[in-house]
């Protein structure tokens, strides 16, 4: 199974950053098939300037990113939850990654085909607010759910979060969680090697 992290967090002395770069080197140690976007120390433009009317002119950076995604059978997305989303550096790699006929056709206001299907993703979230509350009530799971994986075709398979993550100052709780984290994307690895018996 060919796995892909995106680090979404812009600072790389962030926890986030240590929890993908832990799961991604795990990875690496065990010799599965795994490859990284680091956006803290990516060099693009994050801001879709002329929606989709035009495409902009640096296009080498985001040319990788969707090759990586064609590559992928599963994507691990890592991020802080902020006023409710994602960083507005990883919205921005959305905008110019997940483009119309890339990821998606549009043909009408309901009619959406995704050009991503069979792949899965996986969301490892920090949040100021309780888990559940994204769970239950956050707008940020069931946006990733439907608008941004779905449209494209992708499932959503698993969500972590780590929430009152401020609160969180036990280095050991931290490291918890990380080895939570890249235990599952482990397990995801894995079971995608799995291959039926044959008598």
């Amino acid at each position: 199974m060919n796995i892909l992290i995106v680090q979404g967090h812009p600072d790389d002395q962030s926890f986030t950053h240590s929890n993908a770069l832990n799961s991604y080197k795990t990875l690496r140690n065990d010799g599965m098939n795994v490859q990284i976007i680091d956006l803290a120390i990516a060099d693009f433009d994050p801001v879709l300037r002329y929606g989709y009317r035009i495409h902009m002119q640096e296009r080498g950076f985001i040319e990788q990113v969707q090759q990586k995604i064609a590559w992928a059978d599963h994507i691990c997305f890592f991020f802080p939850v902020w006023w409710g989303a994602e960083p507005s550096v990883l919205k921005g790699l959305i905008d110019r990654a997940l483009t119309p006929g890339f990821a998606y056709e549009r043909k009408g206001p309901l009619r959406v085909k995704g050009f991503l299907k069979g792949k899965e993703a996986s969301l490892f979230m920090t949040a100021d607010d309780p888990g559940y509350y994204h769970r239950r009530y956050g707008g940020v799971v069931s946006r990733w759910r439907k608008d941004i994986l779905g449209m494209s075709g992708i499932k959503l398979a698993k969500i972590m979060i780590m929430g009152g993550a401020r609160w969180v100052n036990s280095e050991e709780k931290r490291l918890a969680y990380m080895e939570r984290c890249s235990h599952q994307i482990q397990a995801i690895a894995y079971k995608g090697l799995e291959k039926p018996m044959v008598d």
